[in-house]
Order: C-alpha cells, then sequence, then structure tokens
C-alpha cells in the first residue's frame, strides 16, 4: 500500500473520525467502488451506496458498525446506478420514517425511477446545506456537467473531508487504497471520457481549492491525502478532458 500499512479490506476501514469506507476489493478489476458511511451522534449517513450487486458486501460491513434505524440520509451525489441501485435495498431494512435520499433536483428527476420509498430532499431547495441533529454542517457544491447536469459533492466542515463523486475518480488494475505520487495518469484515463471538458472541471477546481481539505474521497479510485490535493487540482486544472480531448479514442480505451 502506498501509506505502507496493511488493510483489511473485508472489514470497514475507519478513515477519520467516525468516517468509514465500506466497499470492496476485488484484485484485477480497475474500476472501484467507494461508499462511504459517516456516524454522528445517534445519526448515520451513507455516501452513494453502491449498486444492487455489491449490496450484501456493502451492507454487512454498515450494519457491523451501526444499527439500520441510525441511517438518517442516504446521499447520492447523482444518478447514475452504480451509486444508487442499492439505494432501496437500503431502505427496506431501515424503519427510519425520517430517512431522506439527499440529492440535486436535477438528479431527482431520474433518481426516483429506482423506487424509493422515502422523500428527498434536494440541496439546491436548502441553500445546498444540511444540519444533523448535532449541528454538524455538510456543504454541498453544484458540480455541473462532472458528470451530469445535477452533480453534486459534499464537503463535511468538522472533518474537513470532501466527497467527491466522480471527481478525482480513477481507473486502475492496481489499485491502492490511498493514492500515490502517479495518480494523475489513473485519472486521465476515467476523466477524458467522463467529463464534458476542461471548462467544467476547471470550474470546479478554482472552487474546491479555496476549501481547507484534509481528505478526498472519490467515488472510484484512491482516496488523495492532504499533501497531494493542490498537486491533483493543478493537474485537473489543466487537463483537456472530454470535447477538448485531443485524442477520443484515449478517452475510451480502458473499457472493456
Amino acid at each position: 500500500m502506498t501509506d505502507g500499512k496493511e488493510y483489511d479490506f473485508s472489514e470497514p476501514i475507519e478513515i477519520s473520525n467516525g468516517i468509514y469506507w465500506v466497499g470492496f476489493h476485488e484484485e484485477g478489476v480497475g474500476f472501484q467502488c467507494n461508499p462511504y458511511l459517516m456516524l454522528d451522534g445517534e445519526e448515520a449517513v451513507i455516501f452513494d451506496p453502491g449498486n444492487t450487486l455489491d449490496y450484501p458486501k456493502v451492507a454487512s460491513k454498515v450494519f457491523s458498525i451501526i444499527d439500520p434505524d441510525q441511517i438518517s440520509h442516504i446521499i447520492l451525489h447523482h444518478q447514475d446506478p452504480d451509486f444508487c441501485s442499492s439505494a432501496p435495498l437500503f431502505e427496506s431494512v431501515i424503519s427510519n420514517p425520517g430517512l431522506r435520499i439527499v440529492t440535486h433536483s436535477f438528479s431527482s428527476l431520474f433518481s426516483r425511477y429506482y423506487g424509493f420509498s422515502h422523500g428527498f430532499y434536494l440541496v439546491d431547495r436548502h441553500k445546498y446545506e444540511l444540519t444533523l441533529k448535532s449541528g454538524r454542517k455538510l456543504r454541498f457544491i453544484h458540480t455541473p456537467f462532472c458528470h451530469s447536469p445535477g452533480a453534486i459533492v459534499t464537503y463535511d466542515e468538522k472533518n474537513k473531508l470532501l466527497f467527491s463523486s466522480d471527481i478525482f475518480g480513477s481507473v486502475s488494475s492496481s489499485w491502492n487504497f490511498f493514492a500515490g505520487d502517479d495518480y494523475q495518469e489513473d485519472m486521465k484515463a476515467f476523466h477524458l471520457g467522463y467529463m464534458a471538458s476542461n471548462r467544467h472541471v476547471r470550474m470546479v477546481m478554482e472552487q474546491l481549492e479555496k476549501l481547507e481539505i484534509d481528505f478526498i474521497l472519490p467515488q472510484h479510485g484512491s482516496i488523495i491525502k492532504k499533501e497531494q490535493i493542490q498537486k491533483n487540482i493543478d493537474y485537473l486544472k489543466g487537463l483537456q478532458c472530454g470535447i477538448d480531448a485531443s485524442n477520443k479514442e484515449d478517452a475510451y480505451k480502458w473499457v472493456k
């Protein structure tokens, strides 16, 4: 591993105080999905719970830490099935009537077709903020066309974490839990084809570099530590992706 530690990927891994990676690692699979769990007092929040194929493994990790009814919010950064399709399965075992599906109104237009049984909390109608019972604030940043119109990311003010959705995501057959010095090449492969243009990515980077961030937690790829964050922001600011890519074939050659 890049930080010199060994991890048991069959167990939840605590990244920061009360923040857990609850995904799983498949050897040789370049496209990893990373669901996350936040514990905050009596509440728990799931970020991008994953897909129906992954649900048994993800759920077993989540429920090894908490009771299902502690989950008060499921945050969906956009509507893709790799992020969202397991959310109704989580709903089916949660008896908390106050449970809300947190997303952007643009994303709710499509994600509603997963058949959710609880109501939406639409971030663009709540000043892009969510305050938990403890007073902890989650801030949302709209990241349009990175890669969908309603895409958002979440900033946790308390722990200084950015849940970055597809942004800073990567594909690589040699996955590491924490990003290494050469992570930019792995990000390039993913961003070339999935982000709309350099203009859209640059706009997001200029917002993010104003934040104090200790860890970036992407939905795909590796977690980025504080000392590497600016390097990766600078790289994406200059990446010619989407319609700006000079070689369109490079954008999709990793897809098998």
